[in-house]
């Protein structure tokens, strides 16, 4: 029965892609011993950094290549030039790859392994093969969507793997032949180079880590050799303890093989006794200095020609509202205005937002760090290394420490274990400090139930280990200090948080919606007795999306956290130097929440001259369109089974809303695939989202596909709960002959697309395991 159920569902074409939760550059013309002895190889006499650019620049670049050659693009010119030995390459969709990239470029720096951390897409993959023996890539890839590689490697991914769907039968890359390779081989292009891999994936998706798994098999393939096993991170997981195992394991393996004569093992008390070496370096300025306006631009900066991830689009918000006004949760309906913009997207395309941080996370960082008397004074956040691929920090020139933890860093994440004893344990100086923050840093099940638990972002922790000190006495001299440069590199670049958009491109083009649920829950400490040390846990995005919308309907503030009330007072309009428009005033807002009693402002932008649907208020939101491959069938004759529990729905609402135009536009008489929609919620009175809308669109369909239906599930509105797996088994005849539709007229497989959004951990597996079901049943 298993194989005939295993068999029956493959005939089934299930598209999981962007199943989501929403609320996401040789040197030659020399000899090779000169060149290994110019750039530091096994045995050679060490040279500074200088004395290598010298040189360097001092010679012509000499290799094979084509004559489409971009020496900007070569990453091996780059290393040597700059006196580096490794490269390390992240495929980075949210930010984790990148951040682990840099936090592992930190981790192996020594006098014998010199690291560079660098983009994919700024470089050249055909330079691959330039790689010496005395040289190592190391790729941070992280598998975006349904198996594909992230933006920033398609380009290298799609070289490596020109086949996708059997990588083993692509075609052999061309690699750029260097002059100091006279046993070049075309057929093992990449022998000689050495490499190590770490995946970042979720393992509720069906292709697992699909990008690292590929790369690393065509790495392989072609001749180079890994260095240690390749390292798999789940996010379902622990992907933190997944990354520091993989650590421990290979970077001795990495030391050995570049020639570190004194290897840094993990746990090493002299190590960990040692200050770390900064990044950053601040210049703070006087502030009656002009500086740089522009949160995502530069003042006098040529405008962009299209807007994408590095260029949002500010656009002006035209419908915001609450779609469950009585139930215990937010749920928000947010538009936006595309017109102007050149941006367009498709039903089942995601739309990207940049949020801010929230005013009291901001002032409770800003204190933890003693910046609050100076929180807006102008600085200037500059790499120490003159050759690291980042030279400056944030995306503007000049931005203040407030800007900076508003709008640029992600400052309300619970600080990683790794972090913990390589950035913040070093750093304290009593006795009480370090029996603290020693089993948070050393034990994963401490940090588990404390940190992670506890939701102890940077500032939160920062305030627990003072008020340990405090509690034994120690001096405020002599408590913690965290450097702010430290707390710069604790902090990863603040990522845009990705949403299925709601609506159809062909029914509202310009204008894509976005449904969220809003995160609040309350955190738990062990042992904690003080709310510093717990926090009611807020998303950042979902909530700057509340923050607007409460402003857009004009809410006030009923109660003021008292530490805060010298700062806000109900609505506080300032100028705010990095956000977009010079002259500009940014709005902050703070409103109580009459649900769950917690006050969350933000500082959010003004939109002159546009108007929201209420023609009361406008704001703009700072978006970009990213592409999908979660689409409707091609042809309207094919039926689809869309399920979408919650704001899963979403998607789906976009593929409704166009059958719904096509069946007016058609008429009766045209042929259309049956569509189900299987809806769940919490409650049918109280969560029943877009419900007078969609059962006018499915009135609509059902004149061209008269089975057409909504079936819905609310588990709490009977004793058993009731789920969407539960409908699909009771709907089983109905759901099996959508699927069958077609069949035998066609003599081939069934044609029908399903569709799932929402829970990947478990609603879609139990949705897999009850579609399997009732096809084994009936064949």
């Amino acid at each position: 029965m298993a194989a005939t159920t295993a068999a029956a569902a493959a005939a089934v074409k299930i598209e999981w892609a962007d199943m989501v939760i929403v609320s996401g550059v040789v040197v030659g013309a020399a000899t090779f011993l000169f060149r290994k002895t110019l750039f530091g190889g096994k045995g050679a006499p060490e040279l500074t950094i200088a004395q290598k650019a010298a040189l360097v620049q001092a010679k012509t670049h000499v290799t094979s290549a084509p004559s489409e050659y971009n020496a900007d693009k070569d990453f091996v010119f780059k290393m040597r030039k700059a006196g580096k030995n490794v490269v390390i390459f992240y495929g980075s969709q949210t930010g984790t790859a990148e951040d682990f990239a840099t936090r592992l470029a930190r981790d192996i720096q020594s006098a014998s392994v010199r690291p560079l951390v660098l983009d994919p897409e700024l470089y050249d993959w055909q330079c691959l093969a330039a790689l010496a023996d005395d040289e190592l890539a190391i790729f941070v890839l992280a598998t975006a969507g349904e198996g594909e590689p992230t933006d920033n490697m398609e380009a290298w991914f799609n070289a490596l793997a020109s086949d996708r769907e059997t990588p083993d039968d692509s075609e052999l890359p061309e690699f750029r032949q260097p002059e100091d390779k006279p046993d070049f081989d075309d057929a093992a292009p990449l022998q000689g180079v050495s490499y190590a891999m770490f995946g970042l994936g979720n393992n509720t998706y069906e292709q697992f880590n699909h990008h690292a798994r590929v790369v690393d098999q065509r790495m392989l393939t072609l001749g180079a050799a890994r260095i240690g096993e390749r390292g798999e991170g789940d996010d379902d997981a622990d992907i933190e303890e997944d990354f520091a195992r993989w650590k421990e394991a290979t970077l001795p393996l990495i030391r050995k093989y570049l020639g570190s004569s004194t290897p840094l093992q993990s746990g090493d008390d002299s190590a960990a006794a040692a200050l770390p070496v900064p990044t950053w370096k601040i210049l703070e300025m006087d502030a009656k200095k002009v500086w740089t306006k522009g949160e995502f631009y530069e003042e006098d900066a040529e405008p962009v020609a299209s807007f994408d991830a590095r260029h949002p689009y500010l656009a002006p918000v035209s419908a915001a509202s609450e779609l469950t006004p009585n139930a215990d949760r937010h749920t928000l309906h947010v538009e936006v205005d595309l017109a102007g913009s050149g941006m367009r997207y498709e039903s089942g395309d995601h739309i990207g937002v940049y949020p801010t941080n929230a005013e009291e996370e901001v002032d409770l960082l800003l204190g933890a760090l003693g910046l609050l008397d100076k929180a807006d004074m102008p600085i200037a956040v500059r790499a120490i290394d003159p050759f690291a691929a980042q030279q400056s920090l944030f995306p503007v020139d000049t931005t203040t420490y407030r800007a900076a933890f508003r709008h640029y860093l992600e400052i309300m994440g619970s600080v990683p274990r790794a972090q913990i004893k390589s950035l913040v344990e070093p750093f304290a100086r009593s006795t009480a400090a370090r029996n603290f923050l020693g089993p948070l840093a050393d034990d994963k099940d401490a940090h588990a139930a404390v940190v992670t638990a506890g939701c102890l972002s940077l500032a939160r922790l920062i305030n627990a280990v003072h008020q340990v000190e405090q509690q034994a006495g120690v001096s405020a001299e002599e408590q913690l200090q965290l450097p702010v440069e430290t707390a710069f590199e604790l902090c990863p670049r603040l990522q845009a948080r990705l949403y299925s958009i709601s609506s159809s491109g062909k029914v509202n083009p310009e204008r894509p919606s976005i449904t969220a649920v809003v995160l609040q829950y309350d955190a738990k400490v062990e042992g904690a007795s003080s709310a510093k040390m717990g926090a009611r846990r807020c998303g950042v995005a979902t909530n700057y999306l509340l923050g607007a919308v409460r402003y857009l309907r004009g809410d006030r503030a009923e109660t003021l956290a008292p530490d805060h009330q010298a700062l806000r007072a109900g609505c506080l309009l300032s100028e705010s130097p990095s956000l977009p428009g010079a002259a500009d005033a940014s709005v902050v807002e703070a409103v109580h929440d009459r649900k769950d009693h917690t006050l969350q402002s933000f500082t959010l932008q003004p939109a002159p001259g546009s108007a929201c649907d209420n023609g009361q208020r406008a704001l703009t939101l700072p978006v970009f369109i990213r592409r999908s491959l979660f689409r409707l069938p091609a042809d309207p004759s094919t039926p689809i089974i869309m399920i979408g529990p919650g704001t899963g729905l979403a998607p789906m609402r976009g593929f409704i809303q166009e059958r719904a135009q096509l069946a007016r536009e058609q008429g009766a008489g045209q042929e259309m695939g049956t569509a189900l929609l299987f809806f769940g919620a919490r409650t049918e009175a109280k969560d029943y989202m877009y419900r007078e809308e969609l059962e006018a669109h499915f009135s609509e369909i059902q004149k061209a596909a008269p089975q057409s239906q909504i079936i819905t599930a609310f588990s709490r509105d009977q004793p058993q709960k009731i789920y969407v797996q539960h409908r699909l088994a009771e709907h089983a005849e109905l759901v099996y002959q959508t699927l069958l539709c077609g069949q035998q007229k066609l003599g081939g497989p069934p044609r029908a697309h399903v569709y799932v959004c929402g829970d990947a951990k478990s609603m879609a597996k139990d949705v897999s395991k009850a579609l399997a079901s009732l096809i084994a049943e009936r064949e």
